[in-house]
């Protein structure tokens, strides 16, 4: 059901920028690109709750800081609806943790301090569903909230640099249990709730 709403929320985004272009108006503008960046898991947490071989009920949690590298690879598409705002739909290519590869579908709306066509910085929200490779039944949310610095190459052509918090909640299969030092059997587990805190830096070209 929540896929659905997402999905026509952006097909009417799309439908009112197409039309509006063919009547030449000035907003909104269709709006697309690519962005690739680096990710630094800094900060992670879990909350297991499973059977052991012997029959046993065990609950393991951790929190702490961490360091986890990791890339990100989106394409995106959008609209601006005013000299100072845009909203896009992002797909991509993301790891979020050790091991850990997925793809997000997010929404990201974005402010510019002095204008899209101009150089100046920019602050943004975003936030959206993940999914895990084999698409099969995993909820796994992201939320970003960041700035950065737009450069405007050309008329129609821009490059965004960008700096951002990411937090990512996550709900995996095959984990391994670093408290008890092993790997918990799919079978056995009953709660699988884990938390990524990253820094994201970003570089983006928009046309």
């Amino acid at each position: 059901m929540r896929k659905s709403r997402i999905l026509i929320l952006l097909l009417l985004l799309l439908s009112c920028a197409l039309r509006a272009q063919e009547r030449g108006a000035w907003y909104p503008h269709l709006d697309y690109g690519v962005e690739w960046g680096y990710s630094g898991t800094f900060w992670d947490s879990y909350h297991y709750n499973y059977t052991s071989s012997d029959g046993a009920r065990l609950d393991s949690r951790h929190e702490g800081f961490t360091f986890k590298s990791n890339g990100h690879l989106y394409g995106f598409l959008g609209a601006r609806f005013a000299r100072w705002f845009t909203a896009d739909a992002l797909v991509g290519w993301a790891g979020v943790y050790e091991g850990r590869r997925v793809v997000p579908v997010t929404l990201r709306a974005s402010a510019f301090v002095r204008g899209y066509d101009c150089d100046g910085m920019k602050l943004f929200v975003e936030g959206g569903r993940c999914f895990a490779p084999s698409f099969a039944g995993k909820q796994i949310w992201m939320g970003k909230m960041g700035g950065g610095y737009r450069l405007l190459l050309d008329t129609h052509f821009a490059m965004d640099l960008a700096l951002s918090l990411q937090a990512v909640h996550d709900h995996p299969i095959g984990v391994y249990d670093r408290s008890r030092d092993e790997i918990v059997p799919d079978a056995s587990l009953r709660r699988s709730d884990c938390e990524y805190f990253s820094l994201n830096f970003s570089v983006a070209l928009c046309f």
